[in-house]
């Protein structure tokens, strides 16, 4: 089953209200420290991808078949995502709830085995399928960051910051490239840093965030003796703004 948007925002709307009471009763008391923050950003990046189709066939937006049997390849196409999130302190860290929603674009796959009846007219490795695709993952997530204390009391701050849920798929325009809409394993998590400036603009930080982010797919086991497996491996800037919501 796919997971698109309308899902990801009534779930995230229906805990953000939980999320914002818990920050309220835990900061009564507290030291200025503790921030509680609601962050928007916009990144731009580039993806890896590393796939193998097993029994199966890869189609064209027209229904046609570009390839059937046993199939590995890669791609790398560029990314961008905007990305909303709420955390509130725990002790020294803080964590969150987050949903980001990821465009990719491609344009061709490199071929590096092929197993049917056509592999013998292809010159592997340097074969390439074209295949022009654009979607968007919609992410749900955990996060957890850690900030580092010898930036308290200054301008700025440095936080390392891990991240994890799974996500759902929307605008594919070829076939079978996710499998047979079902419900499948879709997982991802990253790593990142925050380093963050203060604006003195209504307790606002500019912000920018490099991270490293690693998803994988697997088609539901329902569809053996089809395999569809994609490592995904992505880098991105992200420029954005954080609001410490404790200081109203």
């Amino acid at each position: 089953m796919k997971k698109n948007a309308p899902f990801f925002l009534f779930l995230f709307c229906f805990t953000l209200p939980r999320l914002e009471a818990n920050a309220q009763v835990y900061y009564r008391g507290q030291d200025d420290t503790k921030k509680y923050y609601i962050a928007f950003s916009y990144g731009v990046g580039n993806a890896q991808w590393q796939s193998r189709f097993q029994n199966t066939f890869l189609y064209n937006t027209n229904g046609s078949v570009l390839e059937s049997g046993d199939l590995t390849m890669k791609a790398t196409n560029p990314s961008y995502n905007y990305n909303f999130n709420v955390c509130f302190p725990v002790g020294d860290k803080r964590i969150g709830l987050g949903i980001s929603f990821e465009k990719y674009s491609m344009d061709k796959l490199s071929i590096i085995s092929l197993s049917d009846t056509s592999a013998a007219n292809v010159n592997i490795p340097n074969s390439y399928i074209y295949f022009r695709e654009s979607f968007w993952f919609n992410k749900l997530y955990l996060m957890i960051q850690f900030p580092f204390h010898f930036c308290d009391g200054k301008p700025y701050s440095l936080d390392f910051v891990s991240c994890g849920g799974f996500y759902g798929y929307d605008g594919l325009k070829h076939l079978n490239f996710f499998g047979q809409d079902q419900i499948a394993s879709t997982l991802f998590c990253n790593l990142s840093f925050i380093f963050d400036y203060d604006l003195k603009v209504e307790h606002a930080r500019l912000f920018i965030q490099p991270m490293a982010e690693y998803k994988y797919f697997h088609n539901n086991g329902n569809e053996y003796p089809s395999t569809i497996v994609h490592n995904i491996f992505s880098y991105s800037l992200n420029f954005g703004v954080r609001v410490d919501v404790s200081k109203f």
